[in-house]
């Protein structure tokens, strides 16, 4: 008999545990011959839906879960700031320096470990999301990943269409939290900040969940 992937089951089994009979039809289908990708897909429509009926149920709950994010996630971003982490980071690897960079548009340096920087505090973010959010996990993440997808968006929109491609002086800390949405970094962000916070989250949570239920059978 065909086995399933290891992790999308065990995705769908933390996501819905008392959805027995889905992973079950799941399992059947694939071992029935269903692709990976097919099963994959299945189970990531199944890990949306059931996150965001939670999210409906409990909107009071996911507010504070994205509270917490982006409040850890700036607050991060100030201290990186104040400590000047992505610039002695790339004044320690390569002998980059602000005056130099603005006398020969010398940047990279500082834009790769700036967007370190910024993945770091986003992975952070979601353990703080995840912890104090360990039986509904899942879908506070969710509501999170989805905020920041979104402010990211947006600000790509607005630097595009209000800014007309002009220079625009951005505060170090929001540097960080929108960085990965500007042009220089292919805007990958907007895809990849959610998928490290789910990442990252998720695999927190699943950690924490026997110390959170030991009673649990």
């Amino acid at each position: 008999m065909r086995k399933p992937p290891a992790v999308a089951t065990a995705l769908l089994s933390r996501i819905a545990p008392e959805d027995e009979s889905l992973v079950g039809d799941l399992v059947e289908e694939y071992a029935a011959g269903r692709s990976r990708a097919w099963y994959w897909r299945q189970v990531l429509s199944a890990v949306v839906m059931t996150s965001a009926r939670q999210v409906a149920l409990h909107p009071l709950r996911a507010l504070a879960a994205i509270s917490t994010g982006w409040g850890t996630l700036l607050l991060l971003f100030l201290l990186a700031d104040r400590a000047g982490a992505a610039n002695g980071l790339a004044g320690w690897l390569w002998g980059w320096d602000r005056q130099t960079a603005y006398a020969t548009g010398w940047w990279w340096p500082f834009q790769l470990t700036a967007v370190f920087v910024s993945y770091a505090g986003f992975a952070l973010s979601a353990l703080a999301v995840a912890r104090t959010n360990v039986r509904n996990a899942p879908a506070m993440l969710l509501a999170y990943a989805a905020s920041v997808m979104l402010v990211l968006a947006a600000f790509d929109v607005w630097m595009e269409t209000a800014m007309a491609g002009q220079r625009v002086p951005i505060p170090h800390p929001l540097f960080y939290a929108v960085s990965v949405a500007l042009p220089f970094h292919w805007r990958s962000g907007v895809l990849l900040a959610p998928l490290v916070i789910m990442g990252v989250g998720l695999l927190a949570a699943s950690r924490a969940q026997p110390h959170a239920s030991p009673t649990a059978r």
